[in-house]
C-alpha cells in the first residue's frame, strides 16, 4: 500500500468523474482542503471515507488501496489484510500524535511547576506563562478524555451534521 500511488489514483477518479475538489468535498461531507492533502499525499481519508469513495466511483476499496484499478479483472481476496494495514497506520499516526501533545503537555505542566516552586507566578511575565501552561494541560486533559472514550470518533462522524451537510446531498 502506498500513499504516494493512492493519492495519485485519488486525483485520477475525481478528474475522470468530472469533480472539482469542492464537489467531491460536499459530496462526502468533508473539507476541499482534506481532498486536496489526500491528493498531495500527505494524508489518507479514514476508512469509512475510504468506502464512500470507492462506492461513489464504483470501484472496491481493494483498487483504491492498491492505487490502481482492476477494470474487469479479478479481485483478490487480500482486501481485509489491506484494510487492517491501513487502519493500523490510521492508528499509528493518532497515537503519535497523541504521544506527541501528552509529552508537551508533561513539560508544560513541568514548566508550571518551576515557576510555582521558585515563587514566580506572582511576577508580571511569568504569571501568563504559568497561566498558559495550566490552559494547554488542561485542554490536553480533556482531549485525552475525549479520546480514549471514543467521543472523538463520535464527534468525527458528526461533522457533516454539524455544517447542515448531507452525504446524499447532490453535487452543483
Amino acid at each position: 500500500m502506498d500513499q504516494k500511488h493512492i493519492g495519485t489514483f485519488l486525483r485520477e477518479l475525481r478528474l475522470e468523474h468530472s469533480r472539482t475538489q469542492q464537489q467531491l468535498a460536499d459530496q462526502i461531507g468533508v473539507s476541499n482542503r482534506s481532498v486536496s492533502r489526500w491528493e498531495t499525499r500527505s494524508t489518507m481519508p479514514d476508512l469509512s471515507l475510504l468506502v464512500l469513495l470507492s462506492e461513489i466511483y464504483g470501484i472496491s476499496v481493494d483498487e483504491i488501496l492498491d492505487g490502481e484499478g482492476k477494470g474487469d479483472e479479478m479481485i483478490d481476496n487480500t482486501t481485509m489484510g489491506k484494510v487492517a494495514d491501513y487502519n493500523a497506520q490510521i492508528n499509528e499516526r493518532r497515537n503519535h500524535r497523541m504521544t506527541v501533545l501528552f509529552s508537551l503537555a508533561f513539560v508544560m505542566f513541568a514548566t508550571y511547576c518551576i515557576i510555582e516552586a521558585n515563587g514566580l507566578a506572582d511576577t508580571a511575565p511569568w504569571s501568563h506563562v504559568a497561566e498558559a501552561c495550566l490552559g494547554f494541560v488542561a485542554g490536553m486533559l480533556a482531549l485525552g478524555a475525549l479520546y480514549a472514550s471514543g467521543s472523538m470518533q463520535q464527534i468525527a462522524k458528526a461533522k457533516p451534521r454539524l455544517r447542515g451537510k448531507k452525504n446524499d446531498e447532490p453535487t452543483r
